[in-house]
């Protein structure tokens, strides 16, 4: 059965829930031009994370992304969030591995951003606390800056779940939107290692996180990037739309993009 892991509220135990069946895809022989027309390598193939993928993850994480300040809170932390991550109910983690087994790109998101980002913290919250408050410790100038810049902001949402009170994070999408409008899903990381870039393994984990996201009934899909050109280009190039800029609270600069990937009257998807 294809399913995901539920926590029962009353007993603690955990269950099976049956979802919309996913098939991981193989995708076209070298040479072969899939659909949007990117030339990728023999027997490439999407599919959902695994617990025995995350120290690959890991290590392409801090490889590509070696400046973000995820990637820079420890091994043990990142392994952990990965894990939650891979755990978490609503969602989308996602690998793409090569022809020689070997873990070349990365996507993480959500079909269901409050769902998973609850769950996520209740399941492992006090874990990645601990891990992060250690590897502060040990390690002062990174102390210093997560003090600074988040430790504030992350102590309060371990305290909004735990009243009971969190609601879903709108950082890039519209907080006036009734209980009847199509659900958002989100795309947080996409990791490409140097080796494939250009291969068109980017593009394939979007069209599959997407297609993933059709299939829990997400309507549109957001995402928040850096302000580099090539990551611009890329998303532009894939039809997903400029939603103008923003500034964290710890000063990085980020840009918006939305896509929608569901009919709905009156609009057609880009």
């Amino acid at each position: 059965m294809v399913g995901e892991r539920v926590l029962s509220e009353s007993d603690g135990t955990i269950a099976m829930r049956e979802l919309p069946c996913y098939t991981p895809r193989l995708l076209p022989p070298k040479s072969a031009v899939c659909r949007h027309g990117a030339v990728v390598n023999a027997s490439l193939q999407v599919r959902q994370a695994e617990i025995s993928d995350i120290r690959s993850a890991v290590a392409l994480h801090r490889e590509v992304l070696k400046v973000e300040f995820l990637a820079r809170c420890g091994n043990r932390y990142l392994r952990r969030y990965y894990r939650a991550w891979i755990e978490s109910p609503g969602a989308l983690s996602l690998v793409a591995i090569d022809g020689d087994g070997a873990l070349c790109g990365v996507l993480l998101g959500a079909f269901d951003p409050g769902r998973h980002v609850k769950a996520m913290v209740k399941s492992h919250g006090v874990a990645l606390g601990i891990l992060l408050v250690g590897y502060a410790f040990t390690h002062p100038r990174f102390g210093k800056e997560l003090f600074l810049t988040r430790w504030k902001r992350y102590a309060l949402g371990i305290w909004r779940v735990a009243r009971g009170s969190f609601t879903k994070r709108r950082d890039v999408i519209e907080t006036s939107r009734s209980p009847a409008a199509p659900s958002v899903g989100e795309i947080t990381h996409l990791l490409v290692s140097e080796s494939h870039q250009g291969s068109g393994i980017g593009r394939l984990l979007v069209n599959e996180a997407e297609s993933i996201a059709q299939l829990h009934g997400v309507a549109e899909m957001t995402l928040v990037t850096p302000p580099d050109m090539a990551a611009r280009q890329f998303y532009e190039h894939l039809g997903w739309e400029f939603g103008g800029t923003l500034t964290s609270r710890s000063g990085e600069e980020f840009v918006k993009y939305r896509h929608l990937i569901t009919k709905s009257p009156g609009q057609q998807p880009s």
